[in-house]
This record gives C-alpha cells, sequence and structure tokens, in this order.
C-alpha cells in the first residue's frame, strides 16, 4: 500500500492543503494587524479633531466634525449595546492624556462590521462621533482561499479520476493472471493510460488468439495420432502372441501415454489448469519413467534417502523421464546416476562441458539443443522448467569433473 500511486498523490495534496493552511492563517494574522493599525491611526487622527475641537461651542463642535467627514450622532443604548470595542488593548503609541481617558472610561473607541466609533461618555451631552466605512474589511482573503482550496480539490479529483483506470488495469491483468480470463479495457480516451490500456487490449486479443490457434492445433494433433494408435490396437487381436505382438502392444501403450502426457503438459505450461500436488515416492516414478523409456532400470544408478516428495505425480514422470532421456541422449557411456537427498534430486551424467555461451536458462528455451548433431526437438529441459515453474520448483546445474549435475531444489521458495 505504501506503493500506491493513489496514496502518494493523496498524500502530496493533503499536505499542499496542510501547507496552504499554514501559509493563509500567516496571511490572514497579517492582515488583521494591519487592519488594526489602520483602525487605530483612524481613531487617533480622530481623537486629534476631538482635541482641537474641545474649546468649541457645542454647534460649532459639531460642524467642525461634520466638515472633516465625520457623523455625530446621540449614543442610545442600544446602538452602544450592539458595538464592540475595536481593541483589546490600548494602543501605547497614543498620547497619555488619551490613554488614561481610555483606562478611565471617559473616551471609548468601539466598531461594527463596517464603522468605526468614538464614545465620549463624560462629555456634554454625552457625544458618538462616527467614522463611516472605517472599519470595512476586504473579504478577499477569504475569497482568495476558497478559490485556491476549491480549484487545488478540483485538480485533485481530475488526476484521481484520470489515474483511476490504473486500477482496472490491474484487477484486469491480475485477474487473467489467476484465472487466465481476460476482460476488455479498449478506451476511447487518448491520454498516456488509455493508450496503454488499448496497447495491452490489443496484445491480450492477439495472444487470445494465439491461444485459441495454438488449443485447436494441438486437439488436431491429438486427433490425428489417435487415429492409427486406434487402428493399431484393433488389428492386434488378429496378430498371434509373441514377441512382435508384445512390442506392438507396449508400443501403443507408450503412444498413448505419451499423447495424454503432451496433453496435460500443454495445459500445465499454458496456465490452463494447476498442477495437484500430492505425497509420492521419487523411486516408482523413476521406475514408471523408465518403463516409457523401454530401458531397464537396472541401467539406472538410484540412491535415495527414503523420502517422499510432493507434486503432480502423474505430471511428474514427464521431468524424470526427459531427464533419464537427456542424461542417456548426451552421456558418452550411457549411464544415469540418480540421488535422491533430503529436499533434492540430482540427475547425474557424463559429457562434455558446454559451449560458452550456452547456459541452462538458454538451453530450456524451447527448440533449444546442446549439440545440433543430436535427435530430438530440444524441448526437453523446456519441458522441464515449465512444469517446476508451475510447481514453483527450483532447478539448477553445475558442471564438475566432467559430470553434469542438474538438481531439482524441492524447498519452496
Amino acid at each position: 500500500m505504501g506503493h500506491s500511486i493513489f496514496l502518494k498523490i493523496t498524500l502530496f495534496f493533503l499536505i499542499t492543503f496542510i501547507a496552504m493552511g499554514i501559509g493563509f492563517n500567516a496571511l490572514y494574522n497579517q492582515f488583521n494587524r494591519d487592519n488594526d493599525q489602520r483602525l487605530q491611526s483612524e481613531a487617533q487622527t480622530l481623537l486629534l479633531l476631538l482635541r482641537q475641537s474641545i474649546f468649541l461651542p457645542a454647534p460649532m463642535r459639531k460642524t467642525f466634525l461634520v466638515e472633516h467627514g465625520y457623523e455625530i450622532t446621540i449614543p442610545y443604548p442600544k446602538l452602544i449595546n450592539t458595538l464592540q470595542n475595536a481593541f483589546t488593548l490600548i494602543p501605547k503609541n497614543y498620547p497619555e492624556e488619551i490613554q488614561d481617558s481610555m483606562k478611565e472610561g471617559r473616551i471609548r473607541i468601539l466598531k461594527d462590521d463596517h464603522n468605526l466609533y468614538v464614545y465620549l461618555t463624560k462629555a456634554t451631552p454625552p457625544l458618538l462621533v462616527i467614522k463611516t466605512m472605517a472599519a470595512e474589511k476586504s473579504f478577499w482573503p477569504e475569497a482568495v482561499l476558497i478559490i485556491l482550496l476549491l480549484s487545488l480539490l478540483l485538480f485533485y479529483l481530475l488526476i484521481i479520476k484520470t489515474v483511476f483506470p490504473l486500477k482496472k488495469l490491474i484487477y484486469t491483468i491480475e485477474k487473467y493472471g489467476k484465472e487466465g480470463e481476460y476482460t476488455p479495457i479498449k478506451t476511447l480516451k487518448k491520454d498516456e493510460i488509455a493508450q496503454v490500456s488499448n496497447a495491452l487490449d490489443a496484445a491480450m486479443h492477439k495472444n487470445q488468439s494465439l491461444m485459441e490457434a495454438r488449443r485447436l492445433f494441438l486437439r488436431n494433433i491429438m486427433h490425428e495420432l489417435k487415429t492409427p494408435i486406434t487402428v493399431g490396437k484393433l488389428s492386434l487381436p488378429f496378430l498371434k502372441n509373441g514377441e512382435e505382438k508384445s512390442i506392438l502392444e507396449r508400443a501403443f501403450f507408450r503412444m498413448e501415454h505419451l499423447i495424454q502426457e503432451l496433453v496435460r503438459v500443454e495445459q500445465i505450461t499454458s496456465g490452463m489448469i494447476a498442477p495437484t500436488p500430492k505425497k509420492c515416492d521419487p523411486i516408482a516414478l523413476i521406475h514408471k519413467a523408465a518403463s516409457l523409456l523401454f530401458i531397464e532400470i537396472d541401467t539406472l544408478d538410484i540412491t535415495s534417502d527414503g523420502g517422499l516428495i510432493e507434486v503432480d505425480c502423474d505430471i511428474f514422470v514427464t521431468v524424470f523421464k526427459n531427464f533419464i532421456d537427456n542424461a542417456l541422449k548426451y552421456s558418452p557411456d550411457k549411464h544415469v546416476k540418480i540421488i535422491h537427498h533430503k529436499e533434492t534430486i540430482t540427475f547425474i551424467n557424463r559429457g562434455d562441458p558446454w559451449p560458452e555461451n550456452r547456459t541452462l536458462e538458454s538451453l530450456t528455451e524451447p527448440f533449444s539443443q546442446n549439440q545440433s548433431t543430436q535427435q530430438g526437438f530440444g524441448l526437453g529441459l523446456y519441458i522441464i522448467k515449465s512444469i517446476l515453474d508451475a510447481h514453483a520448483l527450483h532447478l539448477s546445474h553445475q558442471y564438475a569433473s566432467g559430470e553434469h549435475f542438474f538438481s531439482i531444489h524441492f524447498q519452496h521458495d
């Protein structure tokens, strides 16, 4: 989950939201400080004008203040109760006499959402001087914040919507890997993710077509192979009992077994079916493999600690058969040693070292052969590797003292 692109995008935008909130809070506090300083300056200017008008008669004082842009009204209690203090603290830059008057309550500086008020409580009569629109605050910081937050949220949603098809893409690939069932994901969009989806969709359709052609080819070739075998088996009762009839019976039996084996190997290597592991005696499987190769078990040098292996017993006969067949094919003395010890079975045969450009990985590719002079199609190690991969088992190779060591490791990763 920690590697999810959706989580990373969400964390990025969340951090951006937090950083924006912190930045706006600092900006908003500075804006409030600037606004307080402006109100202090407005109030100080008004107080200085009031000091200048203190010696004027009441009518002339009102005229003087009105001429300087102020309004005069009676401080009705209802109006005063709707107002709030303009400052939480008395400004220290005010003259001392004004500070003293504010401490004693003779002067109160008030405000509402729009206007600034100076209330002279001890004047005769009490006086309320108004500077209209002086306390109005600009709402541009809040408007900017809301616009930025909405834009960022919209941008986040657009990005999530853009990359959301990745989830469908991942789900489709995982479902195909587990179940072999592909769900089309072609889209009419033009972004990069859509291009990947369409390219994958085209590749999967091509792959499905190839797999269908592969199944059809296998079905046809199985049918073509079974027909002469069936004809041959029907002819057996008309032959006299003897060595020739016995050889033919064994040959037809082996060919039938090879066809069934080929079908099952194809199904497992193509991922159509999964192996069904159970406890098996490897010695019994080796005996069965030897009989399919028409070789005597005495020609094999087998050493075993008597342990069992957990594999698909039927299909693993093919693994042992191909190992034995390859060893006999490529060893000059036509001798094979098989050692089963704990979690490892090793097939050993004498032979020349591989050329430098040959590796186990290259030899497990289909139609790859170590020596071009040998007969066969180069599928033995490929089939072995495919079956071992289906079982999640490991294959290794070593060459020492003129011998090849092919080992199957049954300890799962």
